[in-house]
């Protein structure tokens, strides 16, 4: 009888492991798929020669941001429209401030106590510094920042 309840809580627990990362992937596909879509437009249409990078931003313009090299060798990020046939926009990642300092500039102004993630994004009114971060009472904190100087550009906290 033993041997059966063993086989049976094993067995179930097996299957709900599996159900359960069976679901994790199908939740992910979409997003990897739309990824590897714009990675592809990226290099096709020469806007990149290599790639590091890519995750979606989602902003008030929905795009696949692509983090890689062009033909000359320089970082450069592009912004691919999420969904749509719309123009590539990009920025070498030269011409404005790096992530760590867009997160330095946040941890001066803010008590950070676990960065969440430091994602480049685009919308009408250019690139941006996504900084996504708990506080010490482990409330989400988000703050994006100009992509050119730094400078705060909306800040939705404590959520």
């Amino acid at each position: 009888m033993k041997n059966w309840i063993r086989f049976t809580v094993i067995f179930t627990l097996a299957l709900f492991t599996l159900i359960g990362v069976v679901v994790f992937y199908q939740a992910q596909k979409p997003i990897s798929d739309a990824e590897k879509r714009a990675e592809v437009r990226a290099i096709e249409e020469g806007h990149l020669a290599e790639i590091t990078r890519s995750y979606p931003v989602n902003g008030a313009e929905p795009s696949i941001t692509v983090l890689g090299k062009d033909k000359e060798g320089r970082p450069k990020a592009v912004f691919v429209p999420d969904g749509k046939k719309g123009d590539i926009r990009g920025v070498l990642l030269s011409d404005g401030i790096s992530p760590k300092e867009a997160l330095s500039a946040v941890r001066k102004e803010m008590n950070v106590s676990d960065v969440i993630h430091v994602h480049l994004g685009t919308d009408g009114s250019g690139p941006f510094w996504e900084v996504a971060f708990s506080g010490p009472d482990d409330k989400l904190n988000y703050v994006q920042m100009s992509f050119k100087d730094g400078s705060t550009r909306k800040k939705i906290l404590n959520l």
